[in-house]
């Protein structure tokens, strides 16, 4: 190896963690103490636990959250409770798995700069980033994740390296606890073990020895010690039984999410499909395929996903962090007056999805190509990858977040791919640059309005109360969920509760939206600044007219 290329080597794994931080940090997320999306749920039992010492789950996380809550609490003992500590523990998780990350692909026998490559298209993807920005349990969970892949990956590797089987077991318990898609990890482990014909009953016994215990005593507190809630008995297990209770729904669901899928993986690791713009030729004849079968399957491929989009329009498909209002969940009434720049332009979808389409089909490739030349290891990561995928399918909603645990698999065998082909670095980091700005676009409009909604609906008013403003799912969660929920518990089953039948106990007195609704009086107004437009954003605090 060059001298060059050693250097890069070296210091891959720090370079993607170190470079998404300065990434973030020009985002000044210590600014913003207000939670995003589900981020209020998770908070609220990381509040409790640091303060009380008592662990209560909020009835409305679906997932186990366990470490995820534990770490939030103790950040919120050493710095001082508030969402911009937890937004903090959260990124510095986020860097920690970019550095598992690049770990795991020099495992795998990946080159130095294509494992740069890989680590950073991870750093720069808007939904990585987005998720990173938040307290939702996704990036705690990928974290494990990846650690445990990476043991796992060392045992496949050196059968005799006990200790990496444990490990991996242990952080596989860890992801477990964090949420339940973690029992893809040992079933892939065993699978990879039955494949390659080396099945070993104490092999089994250390894979699944932690994970199991983990399970089982996850499932005796939470019976036993802690009670069920809303979510577990009406969003884990009911919505999922009643998915699955219509085949042929279940089937056609199954078929939009897989394509809907590829498409968005495409646009999310376009940097590295870029990569082999101009070897693409050389790309389609590798490992022994035949030019015709080769073009064939691209051929077919770019049909699917191309019929797909001219029949469901332009991307994105997947709820809830990619839409052309912007990044992140929009909570807010009014969304056609919101300043969206490009996001909200048809013609920049057109050609997200144009580039999508392609770069999903060269990823396709590089995926055959891994799984044919590609060692134990990285058929492992495929593996797990693909499982996980499988739990997620079975699920009543998949959301693009989702994705999440996918991309490892696809940055991987992108990545593995440029083995013996002239894999472009001006055209990957044109791409990771076209990725990252409106990714930091997009990231900064979402904080700003979200600050701008808190604000306007925190200005003490006389005959208001901050709980009485329709402000938003989050905004009314955070000051109501709780109290509404225990009233409805007092009145009737949690199975006869309906998801947003807590928001419909509030006295709502007034709304905050985008659009001056000529039916409403004005109360007050916000404005803020956002990338996205010269113009400022403008948010209306509105009630009906008397």
């Amino acid at each position: 190896m060059p001298v060059r290329g050693k250097i890069v080597d070296k210091y891959a794994k720090y370079a993607a963690p170190a470079a998404f931080l300065i990434f973030a940090a020009t985002l000044a997320p210590w600014a913003y103490d207000f939670p995003l999306n589900d981020d209020w749920a998770y908070a609220l039992a990381a509040k409790a636990l640091a303060e009380t010492g008592r662990l209560v789950l909020s009835d409305w996380g679906a997932s186990t959250q366990l470490p995820h809550i534990i770490s939030g609490a103790l950040f919120a003992k050493l710095f001082g409770f508030s969402f911009a500590v937890l937004r903090l523990g959260n990124l510095l998780a986020a860097a920690a798995a970019l550095f598992v990350f690049v770990k795991l692909l020099g495992e795998l026998e990946i080159g130095p700069f294509e494992k740069l490559a890989a680590g950073l298209a991870l750093a720069f993807n808007p939904l990585y980033l987005v998720l990173a920005n938040s307290f939702m349990t996704d990036v705690h969970y990928f974290f494990w994740m990846l650690l445990a892949v990476y043991f796992y990956t060392r045992n496949l590797k050196s059968p005799e390296d006990r200790r990496a089987l444990w490990l991996a077991g242990a952080c596989t318990a860890a992801a477990y606890l964090t949420r339940q898609l973690a029992v893809a990890l040992p079933l892939a482990f065993t699978l990879a073990l039955v494949l390659e014909r080396r099945l070993k009953r104490r092999d089994l016994a250390a894979a699944w020895a932690l994970p199991a215990a983990a399970m089982l005593g996850y499932y005796l507190w939470f019976k036993f010690a802690h009670g069920p809630t809303w979510a577990s008995e009406n969003y884990v297990g009911a919505a999922t039984l009643a998915h699955l209770a219509r085949p042929g729904a279940f089937l056609n669901d199954s078929f939009y999410r897989l394509l809907s899928t590829m498409a968005e993986t495409g646009l999310l690791l376009l940097p590295l499909a870029a990569g082999y713009a101009f070897s693409l030729k050389k790309l389609y004849s590798r490992n022994g395929t035949g030019k015709k079968a080769a073009a064939a399957g691209a051929w077919l491929a770019l049909a699917a996903l191309a019929g797909f989009a001219l029949l469901n329009g332009p991307l994105p498909y997947l709820e809830n962090n990619l839409s052309s209002s912007g990044l992140g969940v929009l909570t807010l009434g009014g969304a056609a007056l919101k300043p969206s720049g490009f996001f909200a332009s048809r013609l920049f979808w057109q050609l997200a999805t144009a580039a999508a389409v392609l770069g999903a089909v060269i990823l396709l490739r590089c995926s055959g190509l891994a799984l044919r030349g590609g060692n134990r290891a990285l058929r492992f990561l495929f593996l797990a990858s693909v499982l996980q995928l499988g739990v997620s399918l079975v699920g009543a909603k998949f959301f693009d977040r989702y994705l999440l645990t996918l991309l490892p698999w696809f940055a991987a065998a992108a990545a593995y791919a440029a083995r013996g082909v002239s894999f472009s670095k001006p055209a990957v980091a044109l791409a990771l640059a076209l990725c990252a700005l409106p990714a930091w676009a997009g990231m900064k409009d979402y904080l700003a309005w979200n600050k701008a909604k808190w604000e306007l609906a925190s200005r003490p008013r006389q005959g208001l109360a901050p709980g009485e403003i329709a402000n938003g799912f989050d905004y009314e969660a955070w000051h109501n969920y709780e109290k509404n929920m225990a009233y409805l518990k007092s009145m009737k089953p949690l199975k006869m509760i309906g998801e947003w039948e807590w928001q419909k106990v509030n006295g709502y007195k007034a709304i905050v939206s985008y659009n001056p609704d000529p039916r409403f009086k004005v109360l007050d107004t916000a404005e803020y600044s956002t990338p996205l437009s010269s113009q400022k954003g403008v948010l209306y605090l509105l009630s009906p007219q008397q």
